[in-house]
């Protein structure tokens, strides 16, 4: 990670699928080579996060100031020199998604997100003008599950009889013949997504994995999991029972089904711990500070919001508000 023309640390440009060197502008694509291929989930268990000691110390190659950060990769607190750890005892990524969102890209995202509020302060503006962002590595664990379900249940067929009624009506009425079923269903699951790290809200994999690079952490904060790889898994099974479950009642078939009991095993299970690429920040407002994320492939903005008191209790917004509530009223009569 050392530029091979002044000997300075490069930097990961995200967006820019390379390596930069702050010092004299010197850039270098980063090649991909092969395919990503997930691990046996044996070699995830067991896996324990790891708690960050005196012994976890690092010393920045350019300053020599000793730190003990919480994340895998920083940057240095005197010099911001990037950091990046030796990994040890905990799972080596095994793959991550490159930034296809640049800082130009997240920010004009997040003025577009703001633009958008309703009841926002007039001095919100160009949030992106008063914004502190910075790139960021977030890990999810992702599995890919093959599921083998026995089932037992009942299966109801509707039988339709005409019959005559006490007032001698005949009218048509509906019966239902219900019969033992069972079977076996066999389904697979791919990429299921488990967030590493209790704040990453991700239900998918937002794109196609590369093989994981050290380099890609250089200049780029990276959190460590924080969810064992024990849990997530567990947490993945979780997941996909339900769609298990709907894929048993399908196969019993008829007009209506019962599902007495459901055995599922799993044959075999792969996973990884994979990087996902995020524009993390705050932005101040009155006072307050104010988080958001940028999703450095989408370039969706999440966040909290602030709403402004004044158009909150303008005449117009009261009256409109009355209104709704007086067609809520009428219609819940």
């Amino acid at each position: 990670m050392h530029c091979d023309l002044c000997g300075g640390v490069t930097e990961y440009v995200p967006g820019g699928e390379g390596m930069r060197c702050p010092y004299c502008q010197d850039f270098r694509p980063l090649v991909v080579t092969g395919p990503v291929a997930r691990r046996p989930v044996e070699a995830l268990r067991g896996r324990r996060p790891v708690t960050v000691t005196d012994e976890h110390r690092v010393v920045c190659p350019r300053c020599a100031t000793t730190s003990t950060p919480a994340l895998l990769s920083s940057r240095c607190p005197a010099c911001e020199t990037p950091i990046v750890r030796e990994l040890g005892g905990e799972v080596r990524p095994g793959a991550l998604v490159p930034f296809a969102v640049d800082r130009r890209g997240a920010a004009t995202a997040l003025d577009a997100w703001a633009a958008t509020l309703w009841f926002a302060p007039g001095s919100l503006g160009r949030m992106s003008d008063t914004a502190a962002m910075r790139a960021a590595f977030l890990p999810a664990w992702v599995f890919d599950l093959e599921t083998v379900t026995r089932y037992q249940g009942r299966r109801g067929d509707h039988l339709y009889q005409v019959e005559t009624g006490a007032d001698g009506r005949r009218r048509q009425v509906r019966r239902t013949r219900w019969t033992y079923a069972r079977g076996t269903v066999r389904r697979r699951f791919a990429d299921v997504v488990v967030p590493g790290v209790r704040h990453l809200r991700t239900a998918a994999l937002p794109a196609a994995t590369v093989p994981f690079r050290a380099e890609y952490l250089s200049g780029v904060e990276t959190a460590r999991y924080t969810l064992a790889p024990d849990e997530a898994l567990d947490r993945a099974k979780a997941m996909v029972r339900p769609r298990v479950r709907a894929a048993c009642l399908a196969d019993v078939g008829g007009d209506d089904r019962r599902l007495h009991s459901v055995v599922t095993t799993y044959p075999s299970i792969d996973g990884d711990l994979v990087l996902l690429p995020y524009w993390t920040g705050t932005y101040s407002l009155d006072g307050r500070t104010w988080r958001f994320t940028v999703d450095g492939v989408t370039g969706e903005v999440r966040g909290r919001r602030p709403y402004s008191a004044a158009k909150l209790t303008a005449p117009a917004v009261v009256l409109v508000v009355a209104v709704l509530v007086a067609v809520l009223v009428l219609l819940s009569r």
